[in-house]
């Protein structure tokens, strides 16, 4: 379990999908609500700790499948950053490792977090990046168990809004789409540090389907990162970033999941000058001493 330290307790809201009354298992018993479904998968989040993951602490179920989650929670997140607001290129690569260390963990337990924006983005009192709603998606059964989207339309990767919207008591829908992967969470990712990059909010002020087919005529262009610039009236501030901050958004804006990858990602900010030793020092995880080179006699 983390210490609270400057954190707070964040309590968020919304409702599981109710089922029909009238209807039973293939077993003749009544069919378990989603809210118990979601309070049940709720538990394994509880016993994941990392310092890139706002800590979940309690869920509650109330009536009419009302389910009350509680989580560590920071005042500050990246949606802070205002409209001409600069963030260094230096601040982005930070910002980028921080939000991959968070994702590389979840990769490794199988979660994938599908909400990332900047509002998920949370920021403690030292800057350090805490990831928010990691875990909606899992607890929903990949939102099966709700009525509305897990996610943020101008953050969704193109290969999720293809798959379009799905809910079980649904008739016109004959299976239910694949799962979303870590790939879908690297576009997210590329969203927001384009968003930081450009110093502005992206598809503002237009309906969602318009946004949604937006993204997928994307995949008609060869760079995607260009196209976005020109569209918001940015090229010149996305020119002036260094060649290795770019190359980093043109990685995670890759239309096609295949060619998408997180360790790829996680090459590039290398390449792009971060150092893990100087990340593990800055926060305090490793300290270097100087060597001694002779022995007193």
């Amino acid at each position: 379990m983390k210490l609270l330290k400057d954190a707070q307790l964040g309590a968020s809201t919304f409702f599981a999908s109710p089922l029909p009354h009238d209807v039973c298992g293939s077993n003749g018993l009544p069919l378990t609500p989603n809210s118990i479904k979601i309070l049940g998968r709720f538990q394994i989040l509880k016993t994941i700790t990392h310092p890139r993951l706002c800590q979940y602490v309690d869920i509650s179920r109330g009536k009419h499948e009302r389910l009350i989650v509680v989580a560590e929670h920071y005042a500050s997140n990246l949606g802070d950053f205002k409209q001409g607001q600069t963030a260094s290129p230096e601040k982005v690569l930070q910002i980028a490792y921080e939000v991959l260390e968070g994702l590389e963990f979840m990769n490794k337990q199988g979660l994938v977090h599908r909400a990332l924006s900047t509002q998920n983005v949370l920021l403690d009192c030292k800057g350090n990046v805490n990831l928010a709603k990691f875990g909606l998606y899992h607890m929903t059964d990949h939102g099966a168990d709700v009525d509305f989207p897990i996610g943020y339309p101008s953050y969704l990767a193109p290969e999720v809004i293809a798959q379009g919207s799905f809910h079980p008591s649904d008739p016109s829908h004959d299976e239910a789409p694949l799962p979303s992967g870590p790939k879908s969470d690297v576009w997210s990712l590329g969203i927001l540090l384009f968003e930081l990059c450009a110093r502005r909010r992206l598809l503002q002020n237009i309906e969602i389907s318009e946004k949604l087919k937006f993204i997928l005529t994307l995949g008609c262009m060869d760079d995607i990162v260009t196209v976005l610039a020109e569209e918001h009236g940015c090229l010149d501030i996305i020119k002036e970033l260094p060649e290795n901050v770019l190359e980093l958004l043109k990685k995670c804006l890759t239309f096609l999941p295949s060619k998408r990858g997180i360790d790829e990602v996680y090459h590039l900010w290398c390449l792009a000058g971060g150092d893990l030793e100087k990340e593990l020092t800055n926060k305090e995880i490793i300290r270097s001493k100087p060597p001694v080179c002779t022995l007193p006699k």
